[in-house]
């Protein structure tokens, strides 16, 4: 193309830009910025999610003081911001954000108590936990104002000031905020509604850990009616409030009453992810404590080895597994150590170990038959084989 003067290439150009500057998108709106942030807020994509909302607040400032968009926009920046550990950050965005519903809706608003709960919270993070109190009361105050004391309102106040008092190592205080809460809730919500057993787990925990058996005894029992009652007996959702029964009963020396729920347990883990599940492990070391308490010394080693044993084949299981990966690599040596030291880590002598061990067994003959002289073995690292234990 030619043009005859200067003037036209001008014209050329400007005609240009406005085409191209025409065919731009247009800059996002405030609420496609705010849904870009929740996106990517909800894929794990924090930093992605504070670029747009710091787009979005930009835009936002430029609203009323008194615009609902500018709340939206802080409080999306305080959970993008703790989500993400920044906790200094998200504390300054929940603060504008308090601010603004208190100067918008009141300081009694009931709303108000609902941020100054998620900033009473926020303390945890930031390790201030006497102003995290601080906070919790005041919203307590306001509960307490607008419906009395005997509200689900002021029993979830407890519970946080429970968890806070924790937090402060003050657990007969604690303790005593969630005796609090849980009557409040049954005469709220009845002795027997789900909504008490977290707090009675956690009660139950706190006695436990204070010594007082007694007390940990009536909470766990409460707790273990409304749990069979909601799920039934065999249920796994029962294992911790069992766990601390056994544990109470066993505290008091109760050892007839406590053994049943020691034996019930192991079921529920059983029940849970199988006979060989590795937590059984643990539950029969803790069973092996409590038949050595008494002097069971039979029962006690036998506890003992069957957690053993559990323990060696979750072992063996995943060097096996290793191993298969190395095979599927061709990487032959590797492989052949990885599954001597499986089989070294197992008892022959033992049922469930069996069937493990004859995979083994199988997969060192196919690497044996896959090499390309099978004469020469394989090296390996030398390994202690296991003595048997009778169980």
């Amino acid at each position: 193309m030619k043009f005859r003067n200067a003037g036209s290439i001008l014209s050329f150009c400007l005609a240009l830009a406005f085409s191209l500057a025409a065919q731009e998108p247009p800059p996002p709106t405030l609420d496609a910025l705010v849904q870009s942030a929740r996106s990517s807020y909800a894929k794990g994509d924090y930093k992605g999610a504070g670029t747009a909302l710091e787009q979005a607040w930009t835009m936002a400032e430029q609203f009323p003081l008194d615009h609902p968009k500018r709340y939206e926009v802080l409080k999306q920046q305080y959970a993008v911001s703790s989500a993400a550990g920044q906790y200094e950050d998200a504390e300054k965005y929940l603060q504008l954000a308090i601010n603004w519903r208190e100067n918008t809706l009141g300081r009694d608003n009931p709303k108000v108590a609902e941020d100054l709960t998620e900033l009473a919270m926020l303390c945890r993070n930031l390790n201030d936990i006497p102003r995290g109190l601080s906070i919790l009361q005041i919203v307590s105050d306001m509960h307490v104002r607008a419906g009395g004391m005997q509200t689900v309102n002021f029993a979830d106040d407890q519970s946080r000031i429970a968890l806070l008092q924790m937090d402060d190592k003050n657990p007969e205080r604690a303790a005593d905020s969630l005796r609090t809460a849980i009557v409040i809730r049954e005469n709220v919500l009845g002795t027997d509604n789900y909504a008490l057993l977290p707090e009675l787990i956690r009660l139950g925990t706190i006695w436990v850990m204070l010594r007082n058996y007694d007390k940990a005894e009536l909470v766990y029992r409460h707790a273990l009616v409304i749990h069979e009652r909601a799920l039934g007996p065999g249920n796994p959702d029962l294992i911790p409030t069992v766990e601390g029964l056994a544990y109470a009963l066993f505290g008091q020396k109760k050892y007839a009453e406590a053994e049943p729920y020691y034996r019930r347990l192991i079921s529920l883990w059983q029940t849970a992810g199988g006979k060989e599940h590795p937590v059984l492990a643990l539950t029969f070391d803790k069973l092996a404590v409590f038949y050595r308490e008494q002097d069971r010394r039979d029962e006690a080693d036998a506890a003992m080895v069957r957690a053993e044993a559990i323990r060696s084949l979750f072992y063996a299981s995943g060097l096996t597994e290793e191993a298969l990966l190395h095979m599927t690599r061709g990487e032959t040596v590797e492989s052949a150590q990885l599954l001597h030291r499986a089989a070294a880590a197992l008892d022959p002598m033992r049922p469930e170990h069996q069937d493990l061990l004859s995979q083994i067994e199988a997969n060192l003959k196919n690497l044996e038959a896959s090499r390309p002289n099978p004469a020469a073995p394989i090296p390996t690292r030398k390994a202690t084989p296991k003595s048997s234990r009778k169980p």
